[in-house]
C-alpha cells in the first residue's frame, strides 16, 4: 500500500469553484487518500455539493471558523496520512499529482517537503505554468526571491505539528516556510505540474494582493534579526527597493531614488540582481 495522503479543502462560500475541486482530489484515484474539507459556515450551495461527495470524503464539517488558516488547521489536526497538503476551493490538482508526490517520497526517503509546478488560470487571465524556484533559505525566502505557488507543496506530516500561525491572514503559507528553513529542513522541486491555482476577481491573491505584500514585509522586519551578514543586509535591501519601485510607481521619484541608494548602500551586491535594475528602470520610467 502507498503512503498515505491527507489533503484538507478549506472552505467558505466558494460554491461556484468547490465541485471542481473536490473532483480534482477524488479523480486522482490514488488507493490511500484521506480527504477532508473544512467548510467556515457557507450560505450558497457549497453544502450541497459537499453532500453529493459525503460517501468519498474521511471527514467534512461545515460550523463558523476564524478563517482560512484555523479551517487548515482543524483539518491539520484531524489528519493522519503520512503526507500532508492543503487546496483550497478553488484550486486543482492535476491528474497523476498524488501519485507522483508519493512515489518521488517514496524513492526519497529523507526528503520532508516538496514543491511542484503550478499553472496559473482564471477567466480573463492569462493561462501559463509557474516553474517552481524552491525557497533555498531563510534570507533567501525572506528577500523574495523564490517561486513557489501553495498549491504544489507537499510536506512529511510531522513535519507540520504546529500548524500554520493565525497570525497571518494572508502569509501564513510563506511564514511556514521560513520557519521551517530556519529549522534546517529543504524543499525539493519535482519537475512536473501539479496544480492550477485559479485567479478570479473574489480570490485574495487578486482582490487583497496590497494585503500580501504588507504582510510580506512585515513578516521581513520580524525575521530579519535572525539573518547574519550578507543574509541580513540582503534581506533588508530587499524591503528598501519594494519601497524604491513602490515609490516611483506613485509618481514620487524622489522618494524612489532614496530608497534605491539606500537598498544599494544595504547591500551593493544588489547591482548583481534583477530586482535592483528593476527597481532603477521604474525609476527611469515616465
Amino acid at each position: 500500500m502507498p503512503s498515505k495522503i491527507s489533503i484538507v479543502t478549506p472552505s467558505f462560500n466558494q460554491g461556484r469553484f468547490i465541485e471542481e475541486t473536490i473532483r480534482s482530489v477524488l479523480d486522482q484515484n490514488y488507493p490511500n487518500l484521506e480527504y477532508l474539507v473544512i467548510d467556515g459556515g457557507s450560505t450558497d450551495q457549497t453544502i450541497d455539493i459537499i453532500r453529493k461527495y459525503e460517501p468519498q470524503l474521511s471527514y467534512w464539517e461545515s460550523e463558523k471558523d476564524r478563517g482560512q488558516v484555523h479551517a487548515i488547521n482543524k483539518g491539520l489536526a484531524r489528519a493522519t496520512g503520512d503526507i500532508f497538503a492543503y487546496i483550497n476551493s478553488d484550486d486543482v490538482y492535476l491528474p497523476g499529482a498524488l501519485s507522483k508526490v508519493a512515489q518521488y517520497f517514496e524513492e526519497h526517503p529523507s526528503v520532508e517537503w516538496v514543491c511542484g509546478d503550478t499553472r496559473m488560470f482564471g477567466e480573463g487571465h492569462k493561462t501559463e505554468v509557474v516553474r517552481t524556484v524552491t525557497p533555498k533559505s531563510a534570507a533567501h525566502c525572506l528577500s523574495w526571491a523564490y517561486k513557489a505557488p501553495q498549491p504544489g507543496h507537499f510536506w512529511k506530516r510531522e513535519l507540520l505539528d504546529t500548524g500554520f500561525d493565525e497570525t497571518w491572514r494572508y502569509d501564513f503559507d510563506h511564514d511556514l516556510y521560513v520557519r521551517l528553513l530556519f529549522a534546517g529542513h529543504k524543499c525539493e522541486h519535482i519537475p512536473a505540474t501539479f496544480a492550477g491555482y485559479r485567479l478570479h476577481a473574489a480570490s485574495k491573491t487578486v482582490a487583497e494582493i496590497e494585503a500580501f505584500d504588507e504582510e510580506f514585509d512585515r513578516s521581513a522586519e520580524i525575521y530579519e534579526g535572525r539573518l547574519q551578514g550578507a543574509d541580513r543586509r540582503w534581506c533588508r535591501s530587499t524591503r528598501f527597493l519594494r519601497r524604491s519601485y513602490a515609490a516611483s510607481e506613485s509618481g514620487n521619484k524622489a522618494e524612489g531614488a532614496r530608497w534605491l541608494i539606500r537598498a544599494l548602500a544595504t547591500y551593493p551586491e544588489a547591482l548583481t540582481r534583477r530586482p535592483f535594475w528593476g527597481c532603477l528602470r521604474k525609476l527611469a520610467s515616465n
